[in-house]
């Protein structure tokens, strides 16, 4: 999986101007961090014996190209966002930019994708996680971010989102399934909210 993310970051580094950040690895017995992956620019390092492996039962659901996506492939495109956000931005701090700032500002404020979203930093490496990884699947779950990303940058992928979840478990399709089917009425509820 590590070498499939890093061969999908080259990929879409390469067409998007990007500079293709290096990825260290780092055996687990050195590993100091409860994450399993950082990125200080302009490295990704990345412990991969702490990442999720593909989820088939249980409480694990990460799989490549899922909303939840905690595999090395998955986290290299998580990291990847890091350096796009520090990049992009004419304003950093030490783990974040103003680029994210504003792509969230300009969203609306989209839900995050998953729980793990304690900054806009976070908010965005997450939502460009699954722009990398499964361009359609965001548009569907998170179309105005995934549109002011698109005006930005030339995904990799152009198939359906089903195409990129080949293989995956019945029951994370399923889930994907129950989330587009939940969406309209999140969304109906939001609008009443902002212009009722």
């Amino acid at each position: 999986m590590l070498d499939r993310g890093i061969e999908l970051m080259r990929q879409f580094c390469a067409p998007n101007g990007l500079l293709v950040p290096p990825v260290v690895t780092v055996e687990r017995r050195i590993w100091a961090f409860d994450a399993c992956a950082y990125y200080r620019p302009i490295e990704i390092r990345i412990c991969v014996d702490k990442c999720a492996s593909i989820g088939f039962a249980g409480m694990q659901w990460s799989f490549p190209g899922h909303s939840v996506d905690r595999t090395p492939y998955g986290v290299i495109a998580h990291e990847l966002g890091h350096h796009v956000d520090m990049t992009r931005s004419t304003r950093r701090d030490r783990y974040r930019g103003d680029y994210s700032i504003g792509i969230r500002k300009r969203s609306g404020n989209e839900q995050p994708l998953t729980s793990y979203c304690p900054d806009d930093g976070e908010w965005f490496a997450e939502m460009f996680r699954l722009f990398v990884t499964n361009p359609e699947l965001l548009q569907k779950l998170r179309p105005r971010t995934h549109a002011l990303l698109a005006a930005d940058f030339k995904p990799v992928f152009e198939d359906g989102w089903r195409e990129r979840l080949a293989g995956a478990p019945d029951r994370t399709i399923l889930s994907i399934e129950r989330k587009l089917a939940a969406k309209p009425a999140r969304a109906a509820r939001t609008e009443e909210l902002f212009h009722g």
